[in-house]
């Protein structure tokens, strides 16, 4: 089957969510103008990832972002991300976002997957922040990874350096994804890694890979938000996404600090043959050597007995 997928390498809305979605749904309809059937945002392009996290947590600026930031965040039902739904269900297109996304008084980092109905297919939280993220939010339990069956294909996802987990992706791979949607920043110093973890889990786990990156900058900032600060670079986002076939091979690259909506056709049945040579959740795995265990139960933190009990029976 031949599907038409699009990574969406454009600059964030990074103080109000709902301009933020705004600009997401003109995506999605430009997209749709070129017959695309998926289309992928970078990591929490809504309101933009945190590179001011950097800044540290005595400076006021990281306090005044850190404020906009959980003033804007909600949750993945909010009434503000409507407008994707609906231009999803308008134009029959499947839609990987990324959010902030507010629970109680903590902040996630949170996939959304929208199928081409508009319904909400699955949440996943990132497992776990990396480094100056840790600042902003909290990890993720296992329980929502995913690959949802989109009429056109099976959809899974990872975030960032989620990629990096060696287990995560072996976690993917036995749920049968024929497209994976990569999720990350700008930052041109993980481009290589980025470039090579994408392919790698292209060939390993023999699957299409759409990987999504953003470009930013300082004079992209809106009008009122808080300073900057003196250290231009952390801002500095320089794209790369790129459309990687199950041989490891680029089908489509973008170029870098371009806004660009990178679209290219992909033919789902040369997975077969990619299987054919290594299915590492089938004839090439060894699970009398290796076996991973995967422990996908929610883990609330507070469980009562009442749900426990009825759970039981």
């Amino acid at each position: 089957m031949k599907v038409i997928v699009s990574a969406a390498q454009f600059a964030p809305e990074v103080t109000n969510l709902e301009i933020a979605v705004s600009k997401a749904v003109d995506i999605i309809v430009q997209a749709a103008k070129e017959n695309s059937q998926l289309v992928v945002f970078p990591e929490t392009w809504l309101l933009g990832y945190p590179y001011w996290a950097s800044m540290g947590t005595r400076d006021p600026l990281f306090h005044a972002w850190m404020g906009v930031l959980r003033q804007q965040s909600g949750p993945i039902n909010d009434h503000r991300l409507q407008p994707i739904a609906k231009a999803a269900a308008k134009h029959k297109i499947a839609v990987m976002i990324g959010m902030h996304e507010k629970d109680g008084g903590s902040l996630y980092n949170t996939q959304l997957l929208y199928s081409p109905d508009g319904s909400l297919a699955n949440a996943h939280r990132k497992l776990i922040p990396t480094n100056t993220e840790k600042l902003v939010w909290g990890q993720g339990d296992g329980s929502d990874l995913a690959a949802v069956d989109m009429g056109f294909g099976k959809v899974g996802g990872l975030i960032c350096f989620e990629h990096q987990m060696t287990l995560a992706r072996y976690a993917m791979c036995s749920l049968g994804e024929q497209i994976h949607c990569g999720q990350w920043p700008g930052h041109a110093h993980v481009t290589p890694m980025i470039d090579a973890s994408m392919r790698q889990l292209a060939h390993e786990n023999g699957c299409f890979v759409v990987s999504a990156r953003e470009v930013m900058s300082v004079d992209r900032l809106p009008k009122g938000a808080p300073d900057a600060g003196d250290d231009s670079d952390r801002w500095y986002g320089v794209g790369g996404s790129a459309i990687i076939a199950p041989n490891a091979t680029n089908i489509a690259t973008a170029p870098e600090d371009e806004e660009v909506l990178l679209t290219a056709e992909i033919d789902l049945s040369m997975i077969d043959m990619i299987k054919y040579h290594i299915d590492n959740v089938g004839h090439y795995s060894r699970p009398d050597v290796f076996q991973l265990f995967w422990d996908d139960n929610p883990k609330p933190p507070v469980l009562r007995a009442s749900e426990v009990e009825a759970n039981d029976d």
